[in-house]
């Protein structure tokens, strides 16, 4: 069975408690028919008796309520369908005036308990419409896999409670017209309770409806019922009775009994209040710490994963940076041999790959944690667009893809930041080369939608079935890839829809199925038509002398043995002096002793990292003019900023692509020796 919770098992135990109470009670009454034993039937000796068949219907009520508590609902349907008939014969022939004959047939012959009553045997119309709503209430209950009939069980057996209850408060205080006039109002002490017994119990077996579920619930709404509802029930009547025992006592008359009774009421009810206000209180502070506590730890949790992505994307980083030069070294040294170049080139694109769905798995993370800034500028849409098709000219090549641009003239302007807009039709521009087969065609199209910029990219490709155009977006979503080896990680569509989020768009998918392409619309807040960008005209240029290879004096430090001893061959072929060390501590001896131009170090050293490295090579006099270089595989932002407060000059993230270190060695000068 499934765990429940301490409310549902608290009520269930009454639930049992109470049928219990009715079953024997009924079998008691009933005895005291049986065996001659008029105070079985009359507790009070007051000739008004339970009648025998109301004491059947207590006895199968009970039973009812038994079973439902038991789990066995078809025979507790059979007995709810008795207790109502039984209540619904007396009503019938109430109202009908024809008399059935069944009203003395339990009745053995006895000639007392006939108080108050129409016909021998024959229970009274408040107990015949509480046993046939009781009655009802269980057949309802029956039906588990009924919400609706279940939902109607509490009004049908709050009616009978309420009868109940009008009975017990008139034998409390003496209030005959409560329980006594024929026909009417006449009740035994012990069939009220009973009622009262059973109905609640059949409310307390649908706890999933009110008023349970609202006692059951943990919130301050629950608590407050919990502990103002028994009091608002039991003090009032309690109050009553100690006012009528005074009265009669001649302790005090009615209007002096009535003042204290009511400011009995007003302190009582006061002292509940606050009793139940401060305890409401203390359980909302206790559950803002609880919330307060797991919020710290879904933070604590999000760290912990910002964290393994950063270490992930450093450690794949690192293996990747000597295969990357390795790919230089082949494609300097194959003698234009087309098999060595064609593997290059594959392998270089690979490298590329991963390092892309490398960064977009730390965008995601920073994206997230609302840790992204984008540098906003005033942008040419068509610009960004142009270049972002150029990018991805490789993978369009390669695959004999053909691209359409229709762009206006002039070109819309947004405010956006050029390279994470750059990534968002970059992402989308790949998306459409990797899921079209060989030849297949992607237009681009930018146009102005009133204040809107809107770019529309479609393709040829395999499409999107129309079941998952609505999670498309969602993180790790993906399209069928079968036999459709290039799919990623399922987020670059996501973090697509996050970056155009930020910059106040909005991005959307369309497809007609499989098979039948698909098309990305993205819309962006563009700049009234009047606004332009201010170009200064293009200025001829000379032609460009190639630029002289400047030897280089250049000490590496990485303890990626593998990496380092490929990157001192790289630069020892283009005429540098290079020289390795394989750690923090001997690199900043290697430092001092060589006074080299150029130190490319990487951040994870052992003995000493890399920034500590850099940091006493700055506090030398020889170390003021040295050239940095982070060469490292940790690439967030606020790597970024500790380098250079380290004191490093650049900052690249493996794997680095050899002509980015050649270009910086070309720009260094000497260093004074």
């Amino acid at each position: 069975m499934p765990e429940v919770g301490r409310g549902h098992r608290s009520s269930s135990t009454t639930q049992l408690v109470l049928a219990i109470y009715a079953f024997v009670g009924g079998l008691l009454s009933f005895t005291g028919y049986v065996a001659d034993v008029q105070r079985l039937a009359d507790w009070l000796n007051s000739g008004i008796s339970i009648q025998p068949n109301a004491s059947i219907a207590v006895m199968a009520a009970g039973l009812a309520l038994m079973l439902l508590w038991g789990g066995y609902t078809r025979v507790a349907l059979v007995f709810g369908a008795l207790v109502a008939a039984i209540g619904g014969s007396v009503i019938f022939q109430s109202i009908s005036g024809i008399d059935l004959g069944i009203d003395g047939l339990l009745l053995f012959d006895r000639t007392w308990g006939n108080t108050g009553v129409l016909r021998p045997g024959r229970m009274g119309p408040p107990g015949a419409v509480s046993w046939t709503m009781i009655g009802l209430a269980v057949m309802l209950a029956s039906h588990h896999s009924r919400h609706w009939t279940r939902a109607l069980v509490p009004p049908f057996a709050l009616v009978a409670t309420a009868i109940g209850m009008l009975s017990l408060i008139g034998y409390l205080y003496g209030a005959s017209a409560l329980y006594t006039l024929p026909t009417v109002t006449i009740i035994a002490l012990q069939t009220s309770t009973f009622i009262v017994a059973t109905s609640i119990g059949v409310v307390l077996s649908v706890p999933e409806h009110a008023p349970v579920r609202l006692l059951e619930d943990e919130t301050a709404a629950g608590a407050l019922m919990r502990r103002v509802l028994p009091a608002a029930i039991v003090v009032p009547i309690v109050l009553g009775m100690f006012r009528v025992w005074g009265e009669q006592a001649g302790f005090y008359d009615l209007p002096f009994g009535t003042a204290i009774r009511t400011l009995a009421e007003i302190v009582l009810m006061s002292g509940l209040m606050w009793w139940a206000a401060d305890t409401i209180g203390r359980q909302a502070r206790a559950r803002q710490l609880a919330e307060d506590q797991l919020l710290e730890s879904l933070r604590d949790a999000d760290r912990r994963k910002n964290k393994f992505l950063a270490t992930l994307a450093h450690e794949l980083r690192n293996p990747l940076a000597p295969v990357r030069n390795c790919v230089a070294l082949l494609k300097a040294r194959s003698h234009k041999d087309p098999v060595i170049e064609q593997v290059a080139d594959v392998i270089e694109r690979q490298v590329a790959l991963m390092a892309r769905l490398m960064d977009d798995l730390l965008d995601i993370g920073r994206i997230t944690n609302d840790r992204m800034e984008l540098r906003k500028e005033r942008v040419e849409l068509g610009r960004i667009v142009h270049d972002a098709i150029e990018m991805c000219q490789p993978l369009i090549q390669r695959s004999s893809h053909e691209v359409s641009l229709i762009a206006p003239e002039p070109s819309l302007v947004v405010e956006a930041d050029p390279a994470r807009l750059g990534q968002v039709f970059g992402n989308l521009l790949n998306n459409a080369c990797r899921y079209m087969a060989h030849k297949g065609h992607i237009w681009v199209t930018i146009e102005r939608a009133g204040s809107e910029a809107v770019v529309t990219i479609t393709d040829t490709g395999i499409g999107i079935p129309p079941e998952q155009l609505s999670t498309i977006f969602d993180m790790f979503s993906q399209v069928d890839r079968t036999n459709r080896p290039q799919g990623g990680l399922g987020i670059g569509l996501h973090l697509v829809k996050r970056l155009v989020d930020m910059h106040g768009g909005q991005v959307s998918a369309q497809s007609e199925g499989p098979g039948m392409g698909s098309g990305f619309i993205v819309r962006l807040p563009a700049l009234p038509e009047s606004v332009t960008i201010d170009e200064a005209p293009p200025q001829p240029q000379p032609a460009a002398a190639p630029e002289p290879r400047l030897a280089r004096r250049v000490l590496v430090v990485d303890d990626n043995a593998d990496n380092a001893e490929l990157l001192k061959i790289l630069l020892d072929d283009q005429g540098h002096e290079t020289f390795t060390a394989y750690d923090g501590v001997e690199g900043l001896a290697a430092a001092e002793r060589l006074r080299p131009d150029v130190v490319l170090m990487d951040l994870g050293l052992p003995r000493i990292s890399g920034l500590e490295a850099c940091r006493r090579i700055r506090e030398q006099p020889w170390g003021k003019r040295m050239r940095m270089i982070a060469i490292t595989g940790w690439g967030q932002d606020v790597d970024r900023r500790r380098s250079q407060e380290a004191g490093f000059d650049h900052h690249l993230v493996k794997p680095v692509d050899a002509r980015a270190i050649s270009e910086l060695l070309n720009g260094v000068t000497a260093v004074e020796q």
